[in-house]
């Protein structure tokens, strides 16, 4: 069965702009000379966003224009009019669906590879009215499905990111509350400094499931 885009419409000004912003504020974080202590861990993170984001801007050159499902597997034919074939034992998908955000419903096409999939494409209900169709098909032909994945550098990272700059912080300062002799305060954070995001995580799940 063939599915169409409804619109052509993408986010390729959205991710440049963020591109842009990022860049200059990397810009005059060393023109105004801010304690190299925070550029050491502020640099690398706007580089890693900004790295990102090139390549969903990139992608969204090359979105899905139409989708075909068959019993051999998925071809997809792309703005750029090229087309991609999926065999049906490679096919996967994934879905982003939740009861009250139906306005960000997007299933994820990839290619199954030997260590990680290949991403293809997205298909956002904002451009495709008939994704519960195109769900209830890929169903049908029993494509794989498999956990849905993100976009973005800080959606599927930002926690650990997070994280990591406040344990290197929390023991930088430990080391320093060691060398001047306060050694409660550098044992406190060395116990609660130690990825306490995803304590916390742990916890709220630990009280959901109860």
């Amino acid at each position: 069965m063939v599915f169409k885009r409804d619109n052509n419409k993408n986010k390729s000004l959205y991710y440049q702009i963020y591109i842009v912003v990022e860049l200059f504020i990397l810009f005059l974080l060393y023109y105004y000379g801010i304690h190299w202590f925070l550029l050491l861990l502020l640099t690398p993170t706007i580089l890693l966003d900004t790295w990102s984001n090139m390549r969903c801007a990139r992608r969204q050159k090359k979105f899905i224009r139409e989708i075909e499902i068959t019993d051999e597997g998925i071809k997809c034919v792309l703005a750029n009019k090229s087309s991609q074939s999926i065999p049906i034992e490679k096919c996967l998908f994934s879905i982003r669906e939740k009861k009250f955000e139906k306005e960000k419903t997007e299933i994820e096409i990839r290619s199954k590879r030997l260590l990680k999939s290949k991403l293809i494409g997205r298909l956002h209900i904002k451009h495709w009215s008939q994704i519960p169709e195109i769900k209830n098909e890929l169903l049908k032909h029993s494509i794989t499905q498999i956990k849905y994945r993100p976009e973005g550098y800080w959606s599927k990272y930002g926690t650990l990111t997070a994280d990591v700059v406040i344990t290197t912080t929390a023991f930088t300062i430990a080391a320093v509350a060691d060398v001047s002799g306060d050694l409660g305060t550098a044992s406190g954070l060395r116990a609660d400094g130690f990825m306490p995001i995803h304590h916390i995580k742990d916890n709220l799940k630990i009280d959901e499931d109860k």
